[in-house]
């Protein structure tokens, strides 16, 4: 290690390669690291701006020398931090507005901060004190730099190194979120992990939930329903607190639709509440939030009333969004693109498929349930579900659930059911006659 500093002044760049190749990190016991840590930085220093190829060999060997230490423990970590002007020198190196700076060279330097990081509550400290404007604004702006600048603040903020603010902090998450989302690209780890800590093992974002800003907060509950939907996530379900807090709001937001008699569909509360009725309904699939939900009487009633309120605003003379599209021709001409209805990018898509959902799973072997949908008239609103429309997939399918598990195991309904008396035949326009190419559907009296 001697000679490195006059074989880069002699440009011997061949020979300093070769010796820094020869040591062996995993080996150095900590005194000897001390002495070796000043030659690694000042070889870096001089290299670490130029872009001929075998020079900048150099600073990345330095670089990778200097992160393999890391995983040695505090003291090697500490060695690297203590020495003088090196969080500065860094940091100009990361910032490099006028763009002097290899990329390869950048990247490698915000990498080995994050490794200087790992389990050493004093380097978090230091290193998010002196870059959080820069760490931040990385996980932001989804850059090249996002994933170590989310694994530094992610390890600041799990240890309590440094005072970080919660709700800036999640908002920086989100954008990133966003950002790949547009990009339709992958999250990076570290934000997933982020998120996944605040989402799962953590409480601290009920504090700020009220606080973010709307679209924030509609994209939160967005990435939630893909956390519930995933499979691999459910090891790690939503922290108690977090997912009765969002229950809360949806009862919230959602029994504010209710009460109205003319809902303002393009409010911002209700898009909260239905796109919290997705995550529920979606909830209800799952466990432990199925268990848990069963027992929730009110949320059953909820969702009861919120169907009876869609269904009256569907048969309302005036045609808007939650007006069923049930007629074959209608249906045809949204399969084939060959209409200016685009139901699936309007809020109530599947909304009213959802509630059945919900509905039909928090029926399941749940007497009181089965109990409450009788007497307040939700079988009823239920059965009226069981017709095709184009607004809803599958809707009729979660409908027949519905009712099988209104009916198991319980005699009550069934005669309930048994006893409704026909007062005529509905309305359904695949009865009527149609005709489309070689296809032809009569009601049989033709």
């Amino acid at each position: 290690m001697i000679d490195i500093k006059q074989n880069i002044t002699d440009k011997n760049y061949d020979k300093v390669l070769e010796t820094l190749n020869a040591l062996n990190i995993s080996e150095t016991d900590a005194d000897s690291f001390r002495c070796e840590v000043d030659i690694l930085l000042e070889s870096f220093y001089v290299c670490h701006g130029s872009e001929e190829e075998t020079v900048n060999r150099i600073a990345i060997k330095c670089l990778n020398l200097l992160k393999r230490a890391c995983a040695r423990g505090e003291s090697f970590q500490n060695a690297i931090v203590s020495r003088v002007e090196f969080l500065e020198r860094v940091r100009d190196i990361l910032v490099d507005e006028k763009k002097t700076i290899p990329e390869n060279v950048r990247t490698n330097c915000l990498q080995l901060l994050a490794n200087l990081c790992v389990q050493n509550r004093s380097n978090q400290e230091r290193i998010i004190t002196y870059m959080q404007t820069f760490l931040l604004t990385n996980v932001s702006s989804n850059g090249s730099y996002a994933n170590a600048s989310a694994m530094i603040l992610y390890n600041g903020f799990i240890y309590k190194a440094v005072d970080l603010n919660l709700h800036d902090v999640l908002a920086r998450l989100l954008d990133n979120v966003e950002a790949n989302q547009t990009a339709q690209t992958d999250v990076p780890e570290f934000v997933c992990i982020f998120l996944e800590y605040l989402i799962a093992e953590s409480n601290e974002m009920v504090q700020v939930l009220e606080k973010i800003d709307v679209s924030k907060k509609l994209l939160l509950y967005r990435y939630l329903i893909e956390y519930i939907r995933q499979e691999d996530r459910r090891i790690h379900p939503i922290h108690p607190d977090v997912f009765k807090h969002l229950l809360a709001e949806f009862k919230k937001k959602s029994d504010m639709i209710l009460k109205t008699d003319n809902v303002q569909l393009d409010a911002q509360d209700t898009e909260e509440a239905f796109t919290l009725l997705v995550m529920v309904a979606d909830s209800t699939c799952v466990e432990p939030y199925g268990s848990f939900l069963r027992h929730d009487g009110g949320l059953f009633l909820n969702l009861g009333c919120l169907l009876r309120q869609m269904q009256l605003l569907g048969k309302s003379e005036t045609k808007n969004m939650f007006t069923p599209v049930q007629k074959i021709e209608e249906i045809l001409r949204i399969k084939q693109g060959d209409t200016e209805l685009d139901i699936e990018s309007q809020i109530s898509y599947s909304l009213r498929s959802a509630v059945v959902k919900g509905l039909a799973n928090l029926t399941y072997k749940s007497k009181k349930n089965q109990k409450l949908a009788r007497e307040m008239d939700i079988i009823a609103a239920i059965l009226e579900c069981t017709n095709l429309d184009a607004r809803n997939p599958l809707i009729k399918e979660w409908s027949i659930l519905a009712i099988h598990n209104l009916c198991d195991d319980n005699l009550e309904n069934q005669q309930f059911i048994a006893g409704l008396k026909k007062l005529g035949d509905a309305e359904n326009s695949l009865l009527t006659e149609y005709k489309s190419g070689t296809i032809r559907i009569s009601d049989g009296k033709a």
